[in-house]
């Protein structure tokens, strides 16, 4: 089976290749897992773009992985979210050492062979 791409096709896979990581990192706790895995799933649109996951070891820890285009996306995302604007400043209360306990850290991709910068 031939697969086609048009070059905007082509083009847009490297620039997501390329895009920047935001990796969010926090610990619920115990007591509230259960309330933030609810609101998780009541706000499926919440999580559009990102990856969820809670670390099987240390129950409570999750982390979020979005990606952003440039550094301009990136801040602003990384401010929406840090800000506790449009609705996250609910789960703040469910995280140990509220809106402190959220760290957040923006990623670029490392690739065998390039320079660095």
């Amino acid at each position: 089976m031939r697969h086609r791409y048009s070059m905007g096709a082509v083009r847009f896979k490297y620039e997501e290749l390329k895009a920047l990581i935001l990796f969010c990192e926090y610990t619920v706790l115990d007591e509230y897992r259960p309330l933030f895995l609810a609101w998780v799933r009541r706000d499926p649109s919440r999580w559009s773009d990102a990856e969820l996951a809670e670390n099987r070891e240390q129950p409570g820890v999750f982390v979020e992985l979005r990606r952003a285009r440039d550094e301009a996306e990136a801040v602003a995302k990384k401010k929406e979210r840090l800000d506790g604007r449009s609705g996250w400043q609910e789960m703040e209360a469910w995280v140990k050492k509220g809106r402190d306990g959220i760290r957040m850290w923006t990623f670029a991709p490392v690739t065998a062979g390039e320079a660095a910068d």
